[in-house]
């Protein structure tokens, strides 16, 4: 009985021990509530991050999540970065003023429908190296802010990055927020093949300027494909499995450079051509291990070619001279070519009607090649070298250039033969040079051998080549001559 009084103190007291000032207490987005003077949680990205004025450096933070809003509170950049970091789910972000978002070489799977609709300033997106595939790559991820008729796109982008994720194929809807994206990059995935989705979905970007579809293990392309490229300008299709030069390029009409790198292409030639591409003004063929020779009108419809890399193709020993040039009613015609760089193949010989006028080449590379300094070179070394070398080769360039063949100028420098007149390697491929010593023995065997044959032949009309024994009757009958039957009896 004696306790009962002591009960409402008691309560009191542990009332007054839970209790913590309103001023010392907050409120997270996420609804729990954290102390103020809890120095775990950044009250700004910047907290965290590098920041100046134009750029917010988050990489290589171990950061699993992209801050809350209230820590992108007044925050105005050209660019953000979280690359190198374990993001796997991007939520939406807050309206912040930035021109470019990098989420690059995170562990993304997941992104939430709307995710960048409040970047109405975003121009460039980059989501590669990530693990992205085509089932959650939703339409309505990339979808802009709403209106009463439907969702705007986010009209702003105008480069996006998917390079290096997981995608085998891509839904049809897929960019149908990005009407105005001018650059899709898609090198690295494993498409295999692309199916009539993935081929819709890029052909709707109708304003598409440049594509990268490289190391997506391609061995060819719908013949469909560009139908719609009416703004394409430039493809990347290096390092694929292309055996053929696709006939989908033909679509592409506005196409100006074109990347068929490291691509298992063998020739190049009237079986194998390229399509008409009358705007192509740069062609490069680098590292092709299969590559051995660019045949006759190979590349002759390329009108408007201006600069050529066929580059560390080890197999590449032949460019027939009208590769690149087309035969017409009003003549032959050569493409406007500026810029040639033939280094590290296996070639022999350069033509001398390969390039129409040697005088307006501004850049010529030719070193690392199996050169042979006979006369199919004589104009390469005794006119190109010594009118043009200087200027589009550089003095450098002209010393490193060697011969392979014939063996009486193997090794020599290209510049010591200038003033050379070269001669001609046999028609079979025979070395005459390899042959001087046996014609030389033969000529001495004849010389010798007919001496001693008038010699052996005065001894045998002798008698000294007799076999079993030999008296004077027999001698005697060695030159025994018959009378003729005019003779006097």
């Amino acid at each position: 009985m004696f306790l009962r009084p002591l009960v409402p103190l008691l309560a009191i007291i542990l009332l007054t021990r839970c209790e913590v000032p309103e001023s010392v207490l907050s409120t997270t987005e996420s609804g729990y509530v954290k102390a103020d003077n809890d120095t775990n949680e950044p009250t700004s990205v910047c907290d965290v991050c590098s920041c100046t004025d134009s750029y917010i450096d988050c990489t290589n933070r171990s950061l699993e999540t992209h801050f809350d809003s209230k820590q992108w509170f007044n925050i105005t950049a050209k660019e953000i970065t979280f690359e190198h970091n374990q993001l796997v789910y991007v939520r939406p972000f807050p309206a912040i003023v930035v021109q470019k978002l990098i989420l690059r070489r995170n562990r993304i799977v997941r992104i939430d429908v709307g995710a960048f609709k409040e970047l109405s300033n975003l121009i460039e997106l980059d989501l590669s190296y990530n693990q992205l595939t085509a089932e959650y790559l939703k339409p309505h991820i990339f979808e802009g802010k709403y209106s009463p008729e439907a969702y705007e796109p986010l009209s702003n982008v105008r480069t996006l990055d998917l390079s290096y994720n997981i995608l085998r194929w891509l839904p049809i809807l897929c960019f149908e927020h990005l009407a105005d994206l001018k650059v899709l990059k898609l090198a690295g995935n494993p498409f295999g093949l692309f199916d009539y989705r993935t081929s819709i979905a890029i052909t709707s970007l109708s304003f598409l300027e440049e594509l990268d579809i490289s190391n997506c293990q391609l061995k060819n392309l719908p013949n469909i494909q560009f139908h719609n490229a009416n703004y394409l300008k430039k493809l990347d299709l290096s390092r694929n499995n292309l055996t053929v030069v696709p006939e989908a390029l033909e679509g592409i009409k506005t196409l100006e450079h074109l990347s068929l790198d490291g691509n298992p292409i063998r020739v190049i030639n009237k079986a194998n051509v390229f399509p008409s591409l009358p705007a192509l003004r740069e062609l490069t063929m680098r590292e092709m291990p299969n590559l051995t020779e660019i045949g006759y009108g190979g590349l002759s419809a390329l009108s408007g070619l201006e600069n050529l890399y066929l580059q560390n193709c080890r197999k590449l020993w032949r460019i027939d001279e009208y590769a690149i040039a087309s035969k017409t009613t009003e003549g032959t015609i050569w493409p406007p070519l500026r810029k040639l760089n033939l280094e590290f193949n296996a070639l022999q010989i350069l033509p001398m009607l390969l390039v129409g006028r040697w005088d307006k080449l501004e850049e010529l590379r030719l070193a690392n090649n199996q050169w042979s300094c006979d006369c199919r070179n004589q104009y390469l070394i005794g006119t190109i070298l010594p009118e043009y070398g200087e200027e589009i080769m550089g003095k450098n360039q002209i010393d490193e250039l060697t011969c392979s063949a014939p063996p009486e100028h193997e090794g020599k420098k290209f510049i010591s033969l200038t003033d050379r007149h070269l001669r001609c390697l046999d028609l079979w491929n025979a070395r005459p040079e390899k042959d001087a010593a046996i014609l030389v023995g033969v000529l001495i065997g004849v010389l010798i051998a007919i001496p001693i044959g008038m010699a052996f032949f005065v001894l045998w009309r002798r008698g000294f080549f007799f076999c079993g024994s030999q008296g004077p009757a027999t001698f005697s009958r060695a030159f025994y001559k018959r009378a003729s039957n005019d003779d006097d009896i």
